[in-house]
C-alpha cells in the first residue's frame, strides 16, 4: 500500500465525490505541492471495501497512473474483490489496455475461478513494454505460473467444450489420458506453433516453409507425427545438409512433453524428388521414438505448413486418421 497511509474514509468519499478521472494534476496538502494523483489514489485505497472501490473506480477516466510500474496495492487493500474492475479494461476484441499500470499486475495477483475468467478473455496485451505485469508471454501461460492450481483447474473445466483450452494443458505439461483424440494432437501442434512452451528451442517450422514431408504412425496405442525437411545443400563437411525432423507423439519427452527435434542424414542430396531426398517415410520411425514395425498411417508429400495446426485441414486429417488408426 502506498507510503501515505489511509486518509478518513469520510474525506476519501468527500475526495471521490467530485472527481470524474484519475489525473496527474497537483494539489495541495499541509502548505506543499502534491500530485493530485496521489492524493486520488490515497483515497481510491481507504474506501470500506471492495465492493466500494469497484463503483468508485468503475466511473473514473483513467488518465494517469500511480507510483511504480507493477503496483499492487489495490490487490494488497482489497484482494480479489476487484476482478470485476479489472474486467473492464478487456475489450471486445480481448485487448487488454493496461492504463492504469497497475491493472496488469493486479490481475496476475489474483489467484481466484473469477480472475482466470478474466484473463481468459484476454488475446493480447496493449502497449506490452516489459513493465506492468504481462510482459512478452502469454497471458493465460504467466497467470497459471503464478496460480497453478486454480490455472488447471479451469482448464480442466473448460476442455470438454474448448479446444483452446486443451491446448493450454498441454502447454503447462498436462498430457492427456486414455486413447488419444485427434483434438488432443492438434492441441500438442498448436501449443508447439503457438511458442507456449518454456523453451527456446522452436518446436514447429516457420509457417509456410517450403519441401516439409509430414509422416504419420501408430504401434499399438503409440503414435506420432513427423514434419521432415532438407536443412543444408553441402554433401559433406561439418555443415552438411541433413534431414530436420520435427517430432511430435506419445513417446517423446524431448524439447518440450511430446516433442522432439532430430537429425539424420540425407539419403540422397541431389534427387530432385523430395520422397526420395528425404528417404523412406520409415526412416521418421526412430525420431518418433517408435518401432521399426510401426505402421505409417499417412505421408503427405509437401505439407504447407500453417501458422496454426488446428486451422490447416490437412493436419485435422492427419490428426483424424491417427485417432482412427488406434491399436
Amino acid at each position: 500500500m502506498t507510503d501515505a497511509g489511509p486518509m478518513p474514509l469520510a474525506e476519501a468519499r468527500a475526495l471521490l465525490r467530485g472527481s470524474q478521472a484519475f489525473v496527474k494534476g497537483e494539489g495541495v496538502l499541509d502548505g506543499q505541492r502534491v500530485l493530485a494523483s496521489d492524493l486520488m489514489w490515497q483515497a481510491l485505497l481507504s474506501l470500506a471495501d471492495a465492493a466500494e472501490f469497484v463503483e468508485v473506480a468503475s466511473r473514473l477516466r483513467w488518465e494517469f497512473h500511480p507510483r511504480g510500474f507493477d503496483n499492487t496495492d489495490l490487490y494488497q487493500r482489497y484482494g480479489d474483490g476487484i476482478v470485476p474492475w479489472l474486467a473492464t479494461f478487456v475489450d471486445d476484441d480481448g485487448v487488454l489496455h493496461n492504463v492504469p499500470w497497475c491493472v496488469g499486475p493486479c490481475l496476475l495477483a489474483c489467484g481466484s475461478a473469477e480472475a482466470f475468467t478474466v484473463v481468459w478473455r484476454v488475446r493480447d496485451v496493449a502497449g506490452r513494454t516489459g513493465w506492468g505485469g504481462f510482459r512478452d508471454g502469454d497471458p493465460v501461460i504467466e497467470w497459471c505460473a503464478r496460480h497453478p492450481e486454480v490455472g488447471r483447474a479451469e482448464l480442466t473445466r473448460r476442455a470438454a467444450a474448448e479446444p483452446r483450452a486443451r491446448t493450454y494443458l498441454r502447454a503447462l505439461g498436462v498430457a492427456p489420458t486414455g486413447p488419444v483424440a485427434a483434438g488432443d494432437i492438434l492441441a500438442l501442434l498448436d501449443a508447439c506453433a503457438g511458442r507456449m512452451f518454456p523453451t527456446r528451442v522452436v518446436l514447429w517450422p516457420a509457417a509456410d516453409t517450403p519441401g516439409v514431408r509430414a509422416v504419420a504412425a501408430r504401434d499399438g496405442a503409440a503414435w506420432g507425427l513427423a514434419l521432415e525437411r532438407v536443412d543444408g545443400t553441402r554433401p559433406t563437411g561439418m555443415r552438411a545438409a541433413r534431414v530436420v525432423t520435427f517430432a511430435y507423439g506419445s513417446q517423446l519427452a524431448g524439447a518440450a512433453p511430446g516433442v522432439a527435434i532430430a537429425s539424420r542424414p540425407v539419403p540422397d542430396l541431389g534427387a530432385d524428388d523430395l520422397d526420395r531426398r528425404l528417404g523412406a517415410p520409415t526412416l521418421a520411425l526412430p525420431a518418433l521414438g517408435l518401432a521399426p514395425t510401426a505402421t505409417i498411417v499417412a505421408t503427405v508429400p509437401h505439407l504447407a505448413v500453417p501458422a496454426r495446426p488446428s486451422e490447416s485441414p490437412v493436419l485435422v486429417g492427419l490428426a483424424e486418421a491417427l485417432a482412427a488408426h488406434g491399436g
